[in-house]
């Protein structure tokens, strides 16, 4: 196959000529010369009426194709063509003497010998049969009509070039034949050379096998023979019997392609990936007689696949099973499980204790660094089989199969976490709270034993943090009512199930409405009117809170500027509206908030957002940011259940708040504890010097009313002055107000 590039070799022209081509055209003009020249000689010696220009005629002719046969060479094409002119001029000359002489028998004879070898010319070799022997037959007819001494040296002469353009033409067309096979072999050659694939040929009937150089390449070489079981021994065991049953699957008709990837053994003790493509031919009775084809190294192409599911099943942070992965084989877990009862597994869910206090002190690269360490100690507590995996954040799980004492490893993990990290040269100290799920509760999903193993998780952060919790029956049925809970809350967003309750905030000391807080309900079909404490959780958890924020937003905003324009009033309202951490942080926070109130047309300075201090210390910078952006748009800010976290001075300072609101934990019980009365007196004063607004919460009775005066608060709310009231009963209250209301 090599040798196909220096086969044949190009003209001037673009012609193609074999070296075997050239001689025998070569020869065969010789041969032609020849004959010409000794017909013309015994037609002088024969016939007592030639003359010596009919010699001469004869002469010239074969001196003619003489040179041609001299002369032809692949840089020399046109003579090849001068050839047929000959043969064109010669017709011509002889028609002219056939129209001169009345059509004479032996001019007609030479113009059906002539007519035919130009048409044989012409002609491909399966059909040159018929025209010798109709050329011949119309000599033989020709001849009859010859005087008897002229009949001997004509049938001599006409046979003879026949015979020899009849030969002339069936050399030419192999050598046509031939050529062309070469050039298809050359380009065949050339486009396997540049795929860069192996070939092969496989002879069934004889038993041989072919493989290219490049084949043997592909496997590093060595001395493969042609027995085609030393090709199928190098086949990796795994992947042996499913090639053998591709090549020689019965049915297949002659023709059809055979496709197969597999490994195959190297000389350097591996395997390689490889893609042999092939066809088969197939004999009458459906029997495989051949295979031929190629192989294809892709090995690189395996690797790269090989690493993007990889790289689509692990974190890429620490190189851990991803939550997918995960989530895998603990539903394999699970199902071996139920084949096997008596081998029980166990699933740990590890949350990292206040890890943002760590990122924020060290840096996200340095916290990454703990992360990682975090992973390769927890890997040191797998036993063989076991696995764990990086869910997200700083969130891990643990599967540990054939486990007898959860609590056991439970320890040994937590005591892996006791020592210190090294984060960027910074000692760094990290706990986990740890939630335990056993399969002898008896899951069928796998989602179902990571939701329990999460509220064990939670559990253990509630009692304490930096400790484990095992998931119970208690838990796992409290699970189950959870995920109800959110599929029946998914539905109520849909529904139109949540509503909205207005709770009046007064000045206490003459008892005029100043403002409304909006707060939520959730008109459950089944269990009634629920508060938010029995679904705000879950929102927040599940991430429905953005969705239930924006329409508590839009919805009270659209109530108030209703109500605003039903009743007279000399201003607005307030309107206190909650916003969870993660509605506030939301980097469309504002643009959400200024389109709600394009859209509903109420007033920018009357609606106050209400947010929890552990709001502002959870990310202070940010927090800042949004708060000055909402101040520009003249929307202002109170910090809800101020006292119950634990906010910095010198950030309430620096922030662009309006409002503190006490907590009602202090309100409701400032008469049963003094320290109570000082925190609330100490809040106040606060306030005043930071020139905010006070707000009670709480408040239930004229006591502690008149107490909170007392100490310079001017607003509250609470069942003394009005429970919460849905739409209907805050638009009477409203319609029974005076004609103005206070505006703060």
């Amino acid at each position: 196959m090599a040798d196909a590039t220096h086969l044949a070799r190009r003209s001037a022209h673009g012609v193609v000529f074999s070296d075997r081509e050239v001689l025998t055209y070569r020869i065969v003009a010789a041969f032609a010369a020849a004959a010409v020249l000794a017909f013309g000689f015994v037609y002088r010696a024969v016939l007592p009426g030639a003359d010596d220009p009919w010699l001469y005629r004869f002469v010239v002719s074969g001196v003619c194709l003489l040179v041609v046969a001299l002369s032809f060479g692949p840089r020399r094409p046109l003579l090849l063509r001068g050839m047929y002119t000959l043969f064109g001029v010669i017709t011509a000359w002889v028609t002219w003497l056939l129209l001169l002489n009345d059509f004479a028998p032996e001019y007609a004879l030479g113009l059906v010998v002539i007519a035919s070898v130009i048409s044989a010319l012409f002609r491909s070799t399966r059909g040159l049969a018929l025209y010798g022997v109709l050329t011949l037959a119309g000599v033989a007819a020709v001849a009859a009509r010859v005087p008897a001494p002229r009949l001997s040296p004509l049938l001599f002469g006409s046979y003879l070039v026949v015979i020899l353009v009849m030969f002339f033409v069936v050399v030419r067309n192999a050598l046509r034949a031939e050529r062309e096979l070469a050039a298809s072999e050359e380009r065949y050659a050339l486009a396997a050379l540049g795929a860069h694939d192996g070939l092969w040929d496989w002879d069934l009937r004889a038993g041989t096998l072919y493989l290219s150089p490049r084949w043997k390449e592909i496997v590093g070489g060595g001395d493969i023979g042609p027995d085609p079981a030393a090709w199928i021994a190098r086949i990796h065991p795994d992947d042996r019997r499913r090639v053998h049953a591709d090549l020689m699957r019965p049915g297949e008709p002659s023709g059809s392609l055979l496709e197969s990837e597999h490994r195959i053994a190297h000389s350097d003790g591996g395997y390689r990936w490889v893609l042999v493509r092939g066809v088969r031919v197939v004999d009458r009775h459906g029997v495989t007689v051949r295979m031929a084809g190629s192989q294809t190294d892709i090995s690189e192409r395996k690797r790269f696949e090989q690493q993007l599911v990889h790289d689509a099943l692990h974190d890429p942070l620490t190189g851990l099973p991803n939550r997918g992965l995960f989530l895998d084989r603990l539903e394999r877990a699970i199902a071996f499980a139920q084949r096997h009862p008596e081998q029980q597994f166990a699933v740990f869910f590890l949350d990292l204790d206040r890890f943002k206090v760590v990122n924020d002190r060290v840096g996200h690269v340095a916290a990454d660094q703990v992360l990682v360490a975090v992973a390769r100690r927890l890997e040191a507590c797998l036993r063989h089989g076991d696995s764990v995996a990086r869910l997200g954040g700083d969130e891990f799980a643990l599967l540990a199969h054939d486990v007898a004492n959860p609590s056991a490893l439970a320890h040994r993990i937590q005591h892996e976490l006791v020592r210190p990290f090294d984060a960027a040269g910074q000692q760094v100290l990290v706990t986990a709270s740890v939630g335990i799920a056993l399969s002898s509760i008896g899951f069928s999903r796998p989602e179902d034993v990571l939701r329990d193993a999460d509220a064990a998780m939670y559990r253990a952060k509630a009692r304490g943090r930096a400790r484990f919790e095992v998931a119970d029956a208690e838990l796992h049925a409290r699970s189950l009512e959870q995920l109800e809970l959110e599929s029946q809350l998914r539905e109520a967003l849909e529904l139109n199930q949540l509503r909205l309750h207005f709770q009046p905030i007064v000045l206490m000391e003459s008892r005029e409405l100043v403002g409304f807080e909006a707060l939520l309900r959730w008109q459950h079909p089944v269990r009634g009117l629920r508060s938010p404490d029995d679904f705000i959780p879950l929102a927040e958890q599940t991430g429905m809170i953005m969705s239930i924020g924006r329409w508590a937003l839009r919805e009270a905003c659209r109530q108030m500027e209703e109500w605003r324009r039903a009743y007279a009033m000399s201003e607005p309202l307030w309107l206190s509206v909650n916003l969870s951490s993660r509605q506030f942080l939301h980097p469309q926070l504002v643009q959400e908030i200024q389109d709600v109130l394009a859209e509903t047309g109420f007033p920018p300075d009357r609606l106050r957002l209400e947010i929890t201090e552990s709001v502002i210390m959870d990310d202070p910078a940010a927090v800042g940011a949004i708060l000055h952006r909402l101040r520009a748009s003249g929307i202002r800010v109170a910090v809800d259940d101020f006292g119950t976290g634990y906010s910095s001075l010198a950030y309430l300072h620096r922030l662009p708040l309006d409002t503190l609101k006490i907590d009602r934990s202090f309100v409701h019980d400032m008469h049963l504890d003094p320290a109570l009365v000082a925190v609330i007196q100490t809040v106040i004063s606060l306030s005043g010097s930071l020139r905010l607004e006070t707000v009670a919460e709480g408040v239930e009775t004229d006591e502690e009313a008149a107490a909170l005066q007392d100490m310079g608060c001017r607003l509250g709310q609470g069942f003394l002055f009005s429970h919460p009231l849905p739409p209907e009963a805050a638009g009477r209250l409203l319609a029974e107000l005076p004609a103005s209301a206070a505006a703060v």
